[in-house]
């Protein structure tokens, strides 16, 4: 939001540009109950939420020696600093949901919120997104971990939908050591100067239980809300 007022400086009329205050965004952030219920079934905050500036974004992976194309690295894990560092960051926070153990289909959740400098920052970063994440369909994106079996892991980015607001998929994750394949499901959203990310982990219950059903667009939405709440 821009205020101003009229000030003379030699003779003429300038506009004064004033900068919004930061938004509160651990606010933004669900609560475990919100998150529990839009999974179904119960996860836990599994620490603190974390915040601030760009810093804040997890930093582990910054080039095609980590992840395999890099360019696909946003569809494929949420809110990574190389993936929004190239817009205009005001802060960041994001928080992770766990429970694991018993025969939950959902053991994880990652939500995270960006804000950016303007409306139109974030409108022009969730457009380059979305035509990023259509064009890495059906792209898998390699890790490797270097460790004593050279584990590699594969995600394939699957079902990418794209509406004014939001934009989801559906990611199969695969190993090199035939473990199992389970699916992420993940959103992205926009309001405002925010754009809101999230990862549901899906690794338990049956084939039927398991097939991606808007729970990532749950929380996203539920997190597009505080956003629209706290303008």
């Amino acid at each position: 939001m821009l205020a101003g007022c009229t000030t003379t400086v030699a003779g003429s009329a300038q506009r004064e540009r004033r900068t919004a205050p930061l938004r509160d965004l651990i606010a933004v952030l669900p609560t475990g109950a919100e998150v529990s219920q839009a999974v179904g079934n119960r996860v836990d905050a599994a620490g603190p939420p974390v915040a601030g500036g760009v810093e804040a974004l997890p930093n582990g992976i910054r080039d095609n020696s980590a992840a395999n194309p890099i360019e696909c690295l946003g569809p494929a894990s949420p809110f990574m600093r190389v993936v929004y560092e190239t817009g205009e960051i005001r802060g960041a926070a994001w928080q992770e949901f766990s429970h694991y153990g018993g025969s939950q289909t959902v053991s994880s959740v990652d939500a995270g919120v960006v804000e950016f400098t303007s409306q139109t920052e974030a409108q022009r970063m969730f457009t380059a997104f979305a035509q990023r994440w259509k064009t890495c369909e059906g792209t898998s994106v390699t890790t490797a971990l270097h460790n004593a079996s050279d584990t590699e892991l594969y995600q394939t980015i699957t079902d990418v939908r794209v509406d004014a607001t939001v934009v989801s998929a559906t990611v199969v994750n695969s190993d090199n050591q035939r473990d199992a394949e389970f699916p992420t499901e993940r959103a992205i959203g926009l309001a405002g100067d925010c754009i809101v990310d999230v990862d549901v982990a899906v690794t338990d219950g049956t084939s039927a239980e398991q097939r991606a059903s808007g729970r990532a667009v749950k929380v996203a939405t539920i997190m597009l809300d505080n956003v629209n709440r706290n303008r």
